[in-house]
């Protein structure tokens, strides 16, 4: 499928049948399409992580997939979609998925997929509950922890190793305390692209995960600057 998209616009109060006010919105840029409740912020600073984004399409490569795990509304799957052969775009919440594919849709990415579930090890797989903290999505979890749960979601989660992928180059990955059982469903995939590099987040000391990623003979540094991301390389 080949199909481009632009946008039309009709009021809310008004006869659908009334055309006086359709506004036509062509697209030959990036379309993000983000939660409002940060607008002040998006306004006066761009993209959150807008430096790291930058920084990350080194790791990205013309030939190859790259995976965007914990997805979000897809600003990593957008900014690196014209470095990689291949996204693949991994977000379970539902509106969240409808911000990414839209985000997608609307920039006429053909190489982007995305995908409504989460990622986690073989003990997670089936359906889970999501923990959502904040009404703009960030922060929603598989992992119970101490902030305050506004609702809760039903998700499906699936081993990254059942996919099947190959040829993947690079790995971001933003899943809320889950990164290490991820990482437990990943470790065939990763040996079989020839253990890629990965970004991950973690907001703790973590030595579990660490200790995880060394077995798989990565090194790992912290990101300058950024006190909570970190890049292994093998």
């Amino acid at each position: 499928m080949s199909c481009e998209y632009f946008i039309l616009t009709k009021s809310k109060d008004e006869d659908v049948t009334d055309n006086r006010n359709n506004q036509i919105i062509n697209m030959d840029k990036l379309m993000f399409i983000l939660p409002s409740n940060n607008l002040s912020y998006y306004s006066n600073h761009g993209l959150f992580e807008s430096s790291l984004m930058e920084w990350s399409k080194q790791f990205c490569f013309s030939n190859k997939t790259t995976l965007d795990i914990g997805a979000h509304s897809g600003t990593y799957s957008l900014c690196l979609a014209n470095r990689s052969q291949q996204v693949y775009s991994f977000e379970p919440q539902r509106m969240t998925y409808y911000s990414l594919c839209g985000s997608v849709a609307l920039s006429n990415l053909k190489n982007v997929t995305c995908l409504n579930f989460g990622l986690g090890s073989p003990e997670q797989v089936g359906e889970k509950e999501l923990f959502i903290v904040s009404n703009d999505g960030g922060g929603s979890t598989l992992i119970k922890n101490q902030n305050q749960v506004l609702t809760t979601e039903t998700v499906t989660i699936r081993t990254l190793d059942s996919l099947g992928l190959k040829n993947i180059g690079f790995i971001k990955m933003d899943v809320e305390e889950n990164e290490l059982n991820v990482l437990k469903g990943a470790v065939e995939t990763l040996k079989n692209s020839n253990y890629p590099t990965i970004l991950f987040e973690s907001n703790d000391r973590n030595d579990d995960l660490f200790d995880f990623i060394k077995q798989l003979s990565y090194n790992i540094v912290q990101v300058s600057g950024v006190n909570n991301m970190f890049l292994a390389t093998h």
